[in-house]
């Protein structure tokens, strides 16, 4: 494993996905999870993470790619950014790319699969 203590932000509204990535990255990395991208940005503040994982819609206005955005312009350039979203759309999974994201999952997105892309992207960090 990559870096067992390693820290990754989840940015997801839904009940049902939250309780999803609690399971699939339970006992493997620590977590913080947040439903807004006002309190992704506080968490960012207060933590260093390796990795986000950014659900595209989200409440109070603003959306998972302009949460992106943000985090190139405002906080850690070097912060691995997964999208994992209900929306299939090209122009949506585009945008997100574009903005920085390094994936994009269209939900609902295996567990194998998204541990992998989490997995390989810290260990290319750690070399």
């Amino acid at each position: 494993m990559a870096d067992s203590m390693a820290k990754v932000l989840i940015v997801e509204d839904d009940i049902s996905s939250q309780q999803y990535y609690s399971v699939i990255f339970d006992g493997k990395y620590e977590i913080c999870m947040v439903p807004t991208v006002e309190e992704a940005k506080q968490a960012l503040k207060e933590n260093i993470f390796k990795v986000a994982i950014i659900d595209v819609s989200l409440p109070g206005g603003e959306s998972g790619i302009d949460l992106i955005k943000d985090i190139k312009a405002e906080f850690a350039d070097n912060l691995i950014l997964i999208v994992v979203s209900a929306h299939a759309f090209p122009k949506i999974r585009k945008e997100a790319l574009e903005a920085g994201a390094v994936e994009f999952f269209t939900k609902p997105v295996l567990s194998g699969a998204l541990l992998e892309v989490v997995e390989k992207y810290l260990l290319v960090t750690h070399k």
